[in-house]
């Protein structure tokens, strides 16, 4: 299927889940969310392959990848394909302390979402970046499902505003969302300012000339 979109040239190197059926809250008819990367010469910098039931992205294996934001580094982490020679656990170390820092807009947007709105869903993205980013920065790997993470926390609201999500219903607590996105947040930024770690430019442009040579 992901094929068809690619010249024959092209290599696809990772194909990754992400989106709610790796988060832990999507229900049966939720669309399955594949992110990736792929290499070909003379081509678009990024791919939509999407299909009825599938939401497709790919970008191009370029210059300026180790540059994209945590959301993006987290969206490959987790892959159901990868290409034997492609070096995705290098990749994954370009995402830095200060990339994690720079996602706070997007989680301040997902938190004033949820107060405006008053969604279940809104609330479960408020509450997965910002577990998620600091699962990533305590561990320096990544946890994509929240409710694995939450066996930490044992946030009561997470699997209530799950059903919620997928069943209906408003068996959730406004404020005690609310007392959670704060603690969260303050140890979110706690971290941030705590851990120090910018991307070491010499080292990507020596990885991605190493990579480049395998594919292209």
């Amino acid at each position: 299927m992901i094929k068809k979109k690619f010249s024959e040239k092209a290599k696809i190197l990772v194909l990754s889940l992400s989106g709610g059926r790796a988060f832990g809250w999507a229900n049966k008819d939720s669309d399955y969310d594949i992110y990736g990367i792929y290499a070909a010469k003379n081509y678009w910098d990024s791919v939509n392959a999407s299909e009825y039931g599938f939401d497709i992205n790919l970008w191009k294996l370029g210059n300026p990848i180790y540059h994209r934001s945590i959301a993006f580094f987290m969206d490959v982490s987790n892959p159901f394909y990868l290409h034997p020679k492609f070096d995705l656990k290098g990749f994954l170390k370009f995402c830095k302390i200060q990339t994690a820092k720079e996602f706070r807009g997007d989680i301040m947007h997902q938190i004033k979402l949820f107060e405006i709105v008053q969604s279940p869903t809104n609330a479960l993205y408020a509450y997965g970046r910002l577990m998620r980013s600091i699962y990533f920065l305590k561990n320096k790997k990544f946890e994509l499902n929240v409710f694995k993470i939450n066996r930490t926390y044992k946030f009561g609201q997470i699997e209530k505003l799950k059903i919620a999500h997928t069943e209906g219903g408003k068996d959730w607590d406004e404020n005690e969302i609310k007392r959670d996105l704060a603690k969260l947040l303050e140890e979110y930024d706690k971290f941030c300012q705590e851990k120090k770690g910018k991307l070491d430019i010499e080292g990507a442009t020596k990885w991605f000339e190493k990579e480049k040579k395998k594919f292209y």
